[in-house]
Order: structure tokens, then sequence, then C-alpha cells
């Protein structure tokens, strides 16, 4: 079994049962990992803005478009990123939401893919299926697929220390988006080259992964509890395999 180099968990201190589920999960397929987790969802908005300067000076974020806990998920990804620069021995870092069931060759697949460097993210799964087919590149036998649009959540990724460099340097700015959003293909200048594995490593977790924990503390409908019951229901339905079945061709 081969460890990952870099592998950090977002999880907050509030989600022991999240936290146990992946630590044994992690355990048997003998991955060490890092635990970062930043909870502002109860948090005053003095507070939260006080936490965002002493952490990270040259960003702002909109708070008429993002919420507490979303600017909290920015910061517990952030600090991820800030581990990876701190390692110079490690070219990327692995980086996996809480509400996971993991494929047996997770270990080997982040290993692999740590030793490359045509992507700047690459998703270790998605509940996104606008992925082409037909282009793909080959990493260390492992095959990344091009995304055709936007990918929407952050389960989980690698990410590259030269991505991560550039982000850093790229000096103050205000941040408008969530960081699926952004991560995912809309973050203008700023979005990295991004790939998705096939097959995945990484799936949500049917029962841990229902329970959002950014839903009931953010404004934005498409985080509430109907529309992401919606967005699962279409996604496992016929119409959603005819439709997909297309991007074998794209």
């Amino acid at each position: 079994m081969i460890a990952p180099r870099m592998l950090v968990l977002i999880n907050l201190d509030a989600a022991v049962q999240r936290r146990q589920a992946m630590a044994r999960q992690l355990e048997i397929r003998g991955c060490a990992f890092e635990r970062v987790g930043i909870d502002l969802r109860r948090v005053p908005d003095a507070e939260v803005d006080a936490q965002t300067q002493a952490r990270f000076p040259g960003l702002r974020f909109d708070r008429k478009v993002l919420s507490n806990a979303e600017v909290g998920c920015w910061l517990s990804h952030l600090t991820a990123w800030q581990a990876l620069l701190a390692r110079p021995a490690d070219p990327c870092a692995a980086v996996i939401e809480d509400d996971l069931r993991l494929a047996p060759g997770f270990g080997n697949a982040v290993e692999a893919l740590s030793r490359r460097g045509d992507f700047d993210l690459v998703y270790l799964g998605t509940s996104s299926r606008n992925v082409s087919l037909r282009r793909y590149s080959m990493i260390n036998g492992l095959a990344v697929h091009e995304p055709v649009g936007v990918i929407y959540n952050t389960w989980g990724y690698s990410i590259a220390r030269g991505y991560v460099e550039e982000f850093f340097d790229a000096g103050p700015r205000t941040i408008r988006l969530p960081i699926d959003h952004f991560l995912g293909g809309r973050g203008g200048r700023d979005r990295p080259r991004i790939g998705v594995l096939r097959p995945a490593v990484v799936e949500e977790d049917p029962v841990l992964g229902v329970a959002s924990q950014i839903g009931p503390h953010t404004r934005r409908l498409d985080r509430s509890r109907f529309f992401e019951e919606a967005r699962r229901r279409l996604l496992a339905s016929p119409v959603s395999e005819l439709y997909y079945s297309l991007y074998r061709y794209l």
C-alpha cells in the first residue's frame, strides 16, 4: 500500500461522527492525514472579518454573497493549501471532505497524482457528470478527463503546489463565489486548470452526505435541502443517464 505524501481532511470540531467514519477508512488504507476545520457558522460577522484578515490579509470575501459558513469553508481549504507550502518536498496535496466513501485504491491514486504537472487540480470524484469521455490524459496509469463546463463540488481533489503559489501571489482581491464554484471553473483568471479522475476513488456517503453543514447557514437556494434532494434524484434518473451519455462524444 502506498500512502499519499500529504493528505488533509476538512472536518469541523463538532462533526465527530464524520471524523470517526473517515478516520476508520483512512486507517484501513494506511493513509496518515492532517485535519483542518474552521467553523464560522455561528460566529459574529465582525469576528469572521477579523479571522479572515489575520489568516489571509490579502483576501476579502463579499459578505453580501457569501455566508459565514461559506467563508469558513474557504478558510479551511486555504489553510490546507498553506500547509502544502510549508512542506517544500511535496509537489501536491490531497484535500478531502468528511462525508465520503473511499475506494480501495484511494491511497495509490493520490500518490500517483502527486507525480504530475499537467493539471492544477484533479478531482478524485464528483457528483457533476459533465465530463468528456473522449478527452483525457493518462497520468501514471490513471485516466484524468477534461470537464465540459463547471464542476460543482469539492469532495476531494489533488492540488498542485504551483497553482497554490500563484493563488497566494496574485495580490489583494475580493472573492464572491463559494469555493466549489470558484475551483470548478467560475474563478475567472484565478481558476485552476481542472481534470476529473475516472474511475473515481471517492464518492459521497449516502447517509453522512445528506446532512449539509452549510445549507442551513446560507441564503443560497442551491444549498437548500429541497434543491439538493431534487438534484440527487435527477442525477439518478433515466433522463440524466440519457443526457450524459452524449458526453462520450465530446
